[in-house]
């Protein structure tokens, strides 16, 4: 049996508020991204002005000078000012929950990790890229409201799951960061793609991250949409992927060491432990791993069975498990307590 500490009122109360900070951040800052971003300036022109709304490294005229364009000039600048008036008030609030999150020992997840998912969730590209390996946990706990004792989490590589039925497409305004490659550069400039794992990036601290994605069937089918952008990551095609595709997904709020909350995206999480038992028994499998994908196996199962009735492990789970799935899972079923008989009741016969 694993062991999980419980949070004390004060952690949960704290992350009940850091969530609420976050979340009013978040909304405004999307707010203002969808509405306000870039610029709006006057610039003469054949003798007129027009008025030129800038994003990113384009730029678009929106009419000559006249009452319209005036009046969306000001609504413009008077909204844009309010939104940076309430990021202001909304960042200082974050930042003092931050530090009380820190300092309440609430803070699990790596730096790095924590600021690549914000960057994927900027993107809108969190969900149609989902975080599977060792971090997952990072989300299974966070669900359940515990933290895993021990160093089950510790790991110096994120494994990100692209969906490959349908192409990513990142639409963002800043041109140098709609690659994978590209918004994995905006967290670190040092990272740069492995030249013989094209699937591969790492950073001058050895931290790596890899793009994979579902082998197709038959495996030696070309799939034109899951192909990225020129000079992006070549995610890699790994069997058994699909499994961590097709379930559901579930979403959540994490805390980096720092105090700061991100949002992660993981695959339904006894899925992930059918699957993580599975690989263990690949018959490629590095030995060293395969002791880890069991142990964290059985970790999770013992957190479903103590922490997440919502995921119940039934005969209905694993009889809808996919045959190679089901084929290794029996041990994961919660095994059945007998309660002992403390009773001093001895047979007596019928006088």
């Amino acid at each position: 049996m694993f062991l999980f500490n419980e949070l004390s009122e004060i952690q949960r109360k704290t992350i009940v508020d850091l969530r609420q900070a976050y979340e009013a951040f978040h909304a405004t800052r999307r707010n203002a991204d969808r509405h306000y971003a870039g610029s709006m300036r006057w610039r003469e022109k054949n003798g007129s002005e027009y008025l030129f709304r800038r994003i990113g490294k384009g730029e678009r005229s929106l009419g000559r000078r006249d009452e319209h364009t005036d009046e969306v000039y000001a609504a413009f600048m008077a909204g844009r000012q309010r939104v940076k008036q309430r990021l202001s008030s909304l960042t200082a609030s974050l930042d003092t929950h931050a530090a009380l999150a820190k300092a309440a020992g609430l803070g699990r997840v790596p730096r790095i990790v924590a600021r690549l998912l914000r960057k994927l969730d900027d993107a809108n590209v969190l969900g149609h890229i989902r975080i599977v390996g060792t971090n997952s946990l990072f989300a299974y706990e966070a669900l359940a409201g515990v933290t895993i004792a021990g160093d089950a989490l510790a790991t110096a590589d994120v494994d990100l799951l692209l969906d490959a039925r349908r192409r990513l497409r990142i639409m963002v305004p800043d041109e140098d960061e709609r690659t994978v490659a590209g918004l994995v550069r905006r967290v670190d400039a040092s990272f740069e793609i492995m030249d013989r794992t094209p699937y591969r990036m790492a950073n001058d601290d050895g931290f790596m991250i890899d793009l994979i994605r579902p082998e197709p069937k038959p495996a030696w089918r070309k799939e034109p949409d899951a192909i990225l952008k020129p000079g992006d990551l070549d995610p890699a095609p790994i069997e058994g992927l699909q499994w961590l595709v097709n379930v559901p997904s579930v979403e959540t709020l994490v805390i980096d060491v720092n105090g700061y909350p991100a949002p992660i995206v993981v695959p339904e999480p006894r899925m992930w432990m059918a699957h993580k038992l599975w690989l263990s028994k690949r018959p490629m499998r590095d030995p060293v791993k395969a002791r880890r994908d069991v142990g964290q196996a059985y970790l999770l199962r013992d957190l479903l069975v103590a922490e997440l009735p919502q995921y119940p492990l039934d005969d209905g789970f694993f009889d809808a498990l996919p045959r190679p799935l089901r084929e290794v899972a029996g041990s994961l079923r919660p095994r059945e307590t007998v309660e002992e008989d403390d009773s001093d009741d001895l047979p007596q016969p019928r006088w």
